[in-house]
């Protein structure tokens, strides 16, 4: 059968951040308002661009922020063998001192199991590699792969002693990836340091996630486009905000063709297979580490399941579109003064 592999950039690219030219500083007018000039620090970290935008003169802030998601991508990333993830891994079965930054990320986890339904689950890793998904070469597996590979997989497996600061993954093979909430976690680590020194404005933007405040240059609200999940380039439509985290998982973000259909590489736990419920989940709350995790969750459930999970969070909203190219938003986006439209 015909296989085609897409690796398309992340979901729900942003209007604000401009991601378009080479990696350095750009400078534009911030237009009606303050009149102020805005910085963007580009960079590349947690496998995709960065972009940080700050008030002009706060460029050291800025960079100092890209050294923190720097910092924290060799923490975090399984396929360095130096890191503390890595570690983890190779130390499966047995106990593994983690530092505070691991120990945080795996804490949110379980703490949000129980909203999630265990469908964020970070020990998909023993998944991902059986379906390619990172590497060059992506294919369907069998079923008596599959088995074999969900018997590795479980957030029950995952053993913390928060106490003590050890991990311990139940079984020898597990292998714990924590992409799909690491790169969040980094993003509201790195605006924590731009607000410690004093930054007034401003956002941070990784490979589609994105945690902004103090309004666009200080002065109105800012405006984050969702992507189309099936019209690339086009958006879906904006969300108006002032301070805030976004994350959006997709089904067009990592995926291949195959036989006429799409395989991705959000990998539902319970099957091993790829969610079939929706093409898109969008979530709006206050850290990207929690709405990264929600919107894989969000993704997975679809949306009625997901709806109801929203409107019982409070400050957390969101948009989801089903399968069939429906379009979800939840009562808190829809009730506000031109929070979301769609073009």
């Amino acid at each position: 059968m015909a296989k085609t592999i897409g690796r398309r950039v992340p979901a729900g690219l942003l209007a604000v951040v401009l991601l378009a030219g080479v990696l350095g500083v750009y400078l534009w007018r911030s237009g009606p308002g303050r009149g102020r000039e805005d910085v963007v620090i580009r960079g590349f970290a947690m496998d995709t661009v960065v972009a940080i935008r700050v008030p002009a003169g706060h460029e050291p802030a800025a960079r100092q922020a890209l050294a923190e998601l720097n910092r924290l991508e060799r923490i975090f990333d399984r396929h360095d063998p130096a890191s503390e993830v890595a570690r983890v891994n190779a130390g499966a079965g047995d106990w593994v001192a983690v530092g505070p930054e691991v120990m945080e990320v795996l804490a949110l986890v379980e703490d949000m199991a129980a909203v999630t339904g265990g469908l964020f689950d970070v020990t998909v890793g023993p998944l991902l590699e059986l379906w390619g998904f990172g590497g060059e070469t992506a294919r369907v597996p069998g079923p008596a792969e599959l088995a074999r590979a969900l018997d590795l997989v479980g957030g029950r497996l995952v053993e913390l002693d928060r106490a003590g600061g050890r991990v311990r993954l139940a079984r020898q093979g597990m292998v714990i990836d924590l992409g799909g909430v690491a790169k969040g976690y980094a993003i509201d680590r790195a605006a924590r340091v731009l607000r410690d020194r004093g930054v007034d404005y401003g956002l941070v933007e990784v490979g589609g996630d994105i945690y902004l405040f103090g309004g666009r240059s200080g002065d109105r609200p800012w405006r984050v486009g969702v992507e189309h999940p099936r019209h690339g380039g086009e958006m879906l439509g904006r969300i108006h905000l002032w301070e805030g985290a976004v994350a959006t998982s997709g089904d067009y973000q990592r995926f291949f063709m195959e036989g006429g259909e799409r395989y991705h590489h959000i990998l539902d736990p319970r099957t091993g297979r790829p969610g079939r419920q929706a093409q898109l989940a969008t979530v709006v709350g206050p850290s990207v580490a929690e709405v990264d995790i929600l919107s894989t969750a969000l993704f997975l459930m679809g949306p009625e399941w997901g709806l109801e999970v929203l409107e019982g969070l409070p400050g957390i909203e969101g948009i989801i579109v089903d399968k069939d190219g429906g379009v979800r938003v939840s009562s808190g986006l829809r009730d506000r003064p031109e929070p979301f439209f769609e073009d």
